[in-house]
């Protein structure tokens, strides 16, 4: 190596270190604006089904589509960001996504071009949501990465927890378009910030080409199978519809994996999953984010139809979640990176069976604190066991293909929330079908029977995350490239 390119190399270094916490910033501006955006419109749905003139399941296509187009596209932004380099992929992210927020309310004339526009969101959601625990990884050393993981956290959980209160508040003083708009200044922050702050990343590998194949067939396999559960909840699990999807999308799996097999430059390195901390840790996220979404999504119609709460009160109700996250997301980072994986995930995961055995013992006479306690303990769980999980991930893998596993985790992430959606949805349907045709009448009564279901099944899922995580090592092990 040339004097002029370690002189280089030591500059980027050096910009890093005293520049990591500023770029630890950016990145949580990405997640909070991304995962803003996945719960804010909720509130406008039926002003838009009005406006457009249109049945309220066509409007319900504007959340779907911006869960999906992620799920398909997460993992090939991932590997994209390891060959571009994250600082281009993070630019142009924040600059797509900006774009797109400011044009779309103004272009949206019917219903079929906002729907396409908020195609293009979930397009610029995984051009930054792909890589930012990538990005943290490679500024922060493995002592300090824990903590920086479970700060990222924050800005996740915030951003889905208030998406529906700052919604509401911008649709009731400015209307539908100003939700969207809201997003633009932080976008162009966070490009300004991009740009000044970050190095050019000098270890992406130049040499590797995208397996844009590969990318195909994922998308088909994962795309098809979040389209056939929501199926289920408009046509029953015996629909040709659900089951279509269902073959559909093991083809496009198996087509995958003997694509991954043979290609030169993998969209997934499937050798991966041969190491059990990245394999069972993976899978614990996906079950981490179903059990909060279920929450995030399920609580708010207790608090609206059983509780009668006017929307704004339900929103900061709702805040509990994020506020526990935020005091106790780097507690549990940093004691990962002291006490390994193990200690503050089954930590988590206890105080999440005990939030969600709260929630499913609710009655409609239940006081307002009860389910305040359920959301405080609920998400000081999450505050434990997300860093040190996803520190897991990240650190057990090497760092030239940091941005795949990154992919990888918010793959995992957004199959979580998708699937907690359908998940909550599917109970609240059928239970309330069950205990209707065995006479209860009352429709409180019907929620909270078919919601206690819900967390019940929350519950199992947590049994189910607590076996998988006694099976990671006990603690992270470190890249095998500096």
């Amino acid at each position: 190596m040339s004097e002029t390119a370690v002189a280089k190399q030591k500059q980027s270094i050096n910009k890093l270190q005293n520049n990591k916490w500023l770029i630890f910033a950016v990145t949580g501006v990405a997640c909070f604006i991304v995962t803003y955006s996945v719960n804010s419109v909720s509130l406008a749905l039926p002003y838009l089904a009005k406006e457009f003139g249109v049945a309220q399941s066509s409007v319900s296509w504007l959340t779907m589509v911006y869960s999906l187009i992620p799920c398909c596209c997460l993992l090939v932004f991932g590997s994209l960001g390891d060959i571009w380099g994250y600082k281009k992929q993070f630019a142009w992210g924040f600059a797509f996504f900006g774009i797109v927020s400011l044009l779309m309310p103004i272009l949206s004339v019917s219903l079929p071009v906002l729907i396409f526009f908020r195609c293009l969101q979930g397009v610029g959601y995984s051009m930054l949501i792909s890589i930012t625990q990538a990005i943290i990884a490679r500024v922060f050393p493995l002592a300090e990465r824990g903590k920086a993981l479970g700060c990222n956290t924050i800005f996740v959980s915030i951003g889905l927890a208030s998406g529906p209160t700052i919604g509401g508040i911008l649709l009731s003083a400015f209307g539908w378009h100003s939700i969207f708009w809201f997003c633009v200044p932080f976008c162009l922050l966070g490009f300004i910030t991009t740009l000044v702050i970050m190095p050019t990343d000098e270890k992406r590998d130049r040499n590797k080409s995208l397996d844009w194949q590969g990318g195909v067939l994922f998308a088909l396999g994962i795309g098809f199978l979040s389209v056939g559960v929501n199926f289920i909840n408009s046509r029953g699990l015996n629909s040709f519809m659900f089951w279509g999807c269902l073959a559909v999308s093991i083809c496009g799996f198996l087509l995958f994996v003997f694509r991954e097999n043979r290609a030169t430059n993998p969209l997934m390195a499937l050798g991966l999953f041969k190491n059990r901390g990245f394999t069972f840790a993976n899978a614990a996220i996906c079950l981490n984010f179903i059990m909060q979404q279920m929450v995030i999504y399920l609580v708010p119609f207790y608090l609206a139809d059983v509780l009668l709460l006017k929307s704004h009160v339900s929103g900061i109700v709702m805040m509990a979640t994020p506020l526990m996250m935020l005091i106790f997301s780097p507690v549990g980072g940093s004691l990962a990176d002291r006490k390994g994986t193990r200690l503050p995930a089954l930590t988590g995961l206890i105080l999440i069976f005990a939030g969600s055995l709260i929630i499913s013992l609710l009655a409609v006479d239940s006081p307002l604190w009860v389910i305040i306690i359920a959301l405080l303990i609920t998400g000081m769980g999450n505050a434990f066991f997300s860093a040190p999980v996803n520190s897991s991930v990240m650190s057990s893998v090497p760092l030239q293909i940091s941005g795949m596993a990154s992919g990888m985790v918010a793959t995992m992430r957004n199959i979580g929330q998708t699937f907690g959606v359908a998940i909550g949805t599917l109970f609240i349907t059928l239970g309330s079908n069950y205990y209707a045709a065995r006479g209860v009448e009352d429709g409180a009564e019907l929620y909270l029977l078919a919601e206690s279901r819900a967390f019940i099944f929350c519950m199992v899922l947590v049994v189910a995350a607590w076996i998988l995580v006694m099976l990671l090592p006990k603690t992270p092990p470190r890249r095998q490239s500096k």
